[in-house]
């Protein structure tokens, strides 16, 4: 028999707002506010699964951590959607 697996959604990350920080010649996007998991149509309307507003952060730097001890200290994150995905 196969061990059971949850079957857990991956979910993005969406900001309050972006801040544009220009350096070395490329301008960086950095989060303010808190973070917020986003998911399926949110990613469309750019609304969390708590239906905050959001701008969008890139996936390949951003996710929403499996384990919210794993989260970024500078951006905390949505209590609602912490308990939503959890």
């Amino acid at each position: 028999m196969t061990p059971h697996t949850e079957n857990r959604e991956h979910w993005t990350v969406g900001a309050d707002a972006l801040r544009s920080l220009n350096g070395d010649g490329e301008s960086l996007h950095v989060p303010e506010g808190r973070l917020h998991a986003v998911s399926g149509a949110g990613l469309i309307v750019g609304r969390s699964v708590c239906l905050a507003p959001v701008s969008l952060l890139d996936p390949a730097q951003w996710s929403w951590p499996d384990d919210p001890a794993d989260a970024p200290v500078a951006a905390p994150l949505c209590w609602i959607c912490r308990a939503l995905t959890a």
